[in-house]
């Protein structure tokens, strides 16, 4: 099962499969077919096969299942190597986890996948400016010849896949507060959340804003990094930090218009942290990475913006600096050497620049090294 949101390349990635079969659920008449007759419509199906979009049919679930089963049974009973293989895609976790859970437990491997990476961008492009990546994001058909239009492209992506898929699967009602809410957290990315203040600026109470902060979180659209917790201090802040996993989706929710318009805002700042966020997270996806991910701020409110911890080592203490000339060497307070030591490594993420030691253990990093600094830890 590959999933992840609408318009980041599942179908296009598993296509460079060997594939005997494909399914597009997208198509009306097949998923009728699918969900009213599922036997007849895999009977017809060759393996290896891929399903595209699979939670519009949930009924394909318990007929994947039974097939999947009786292999395994021949396998154990033969001795041989027969295997029953399907791809199986999909978009919204909402409707997804209830399938996967139910039919498809321990016979499944899930994988996720998010958009373009900085990385993959520069593999394609050397020469698009991070400007740019900030203001489209990571949906590759924005950097196909011939795209379309950025603006039109994400407001349609906005409307249809955040403002009825997700919202019509979970069965909200308060439409209008739920775009409200939208906005509001949308022009907090890379900020310490506060539902208190969401819930009163959108006149919901708290419970609902947390449960459609859950539903976006859950279907790829943004993450909550939870705080950086040790015995070895109290005077830690337990907020969790908010981040758009695509900038540019982010940036058209705050009603940015270019990519100028974005760099000069107030915003840039937070936007550049979100793309740092997000650069960490599909470089940790991609390679099935186990690193752990946090943030770190005390009372006095001292703050590291990432804790990213490997299974074995010491942790990685990470600041995003978009200013590339007035990055300077991590400074830690008393609280934070009594939790991380003096030893702890650093890196500051800029904008560009060249990759240089600032002292005091800190490694200046431009942005489009990230991926591979960190693939070499």
């Amino acid at each position: 099962m590959l999933w992840g949101p609408r318009q980041v390349g599942k179908t296009t990635l598993l296509d460079q499969l060997e594939l005997s079969s494909r399914l597009f659920l997208d198509d009306l008449a097949l998923r009728t077919l699918a969900q009213q007759d599922p036997a007849a419509l895999l009977e017809t199906a060759k393996l290896p096969c891929l399903i595209d979009e699979a939670q519009y049919a949930p009924n394909l679930f318990p007929e994947i299942k039974l097939r999947i089963d009786r292999a395994r049974r021949e396998r154990l009973k033969k001795g041989g190597a027969t295997r029953t293989v399907f791809y199986l895609t999909g978009s919204n976790r909402t409707l997804l986890d209830r399938q996967v859970q139910e039919s498809l437990a321990g016979r499944s491997h899930l994988f996720h996948l998010y958009g373009l990476s900085i990385n993959e961008v520069h593999r394609h492009d050397k020469s698009i400016h991070i400007k740019e990546i900030l203001f489209n994001g990571g949906f590759p058909q924005l950097y196909l010849p011939g795209r379309p239009s950025i603006r039109s492209f994400l407001d349609e992506y906005i409307l249809s896949f955040i403002e009825k898929d997700i919202v019509l699967a979970a069965g909200i009602e308060k439409r209008a507060e739920f775009q409200t809410v939208l906005k509001l957290i949308g022009a907090r990315s890379g900020q310490f959340l506060n539902t208190s203040e969401i819930s009163g600026h959108a006149g919901v109470d708290v419970k609902t804003v947390q449960s459609w902060l859950g539903l976006l979180e859950r279907n790829g659209i943004l993450a909550l990094v939870p705080p950086y917790v040790t015995n070895l201090s109290k005077r830690i802040t337990k907020m969790k930090k908010l981040y758009f996993i695509d900038t540019g989706l982010c940036a058209r929710i705050q009603g940015h218009q270019s990519a100028e318009m974005l760099w000069g805002s107030p915003q840039a700042g937070a936007l550049f942290e979100s793309l740092v966020f997000s650069e960490i997270l599909k470089t940790k996806t991609n390679f099935l990475k186990e690193w752990d991910l946090f943030t770190f701020r005390t009372k006095a409110n001292f703050e590291i913006d990432f804790v990213l911890v490997p299974p074995t080592g010491k942790p990685l203490l990470i600041e995003a600096k978009m200013g590339i000339h007035g990055a300077s060497p991590i400074l830690l307070d008393a609280e934070a050497k009594k939790v991380f030591g003096d030893n702890v490594r650093r890196v500051v993420v800029t904008l560009g620049g060249e990759k240089m030691e600032l002292g005091q253990n800190t490694l200046r990093l431009p942005v489009t090294e990230l991926s591979a600094f960190l693939l070499g830890l």
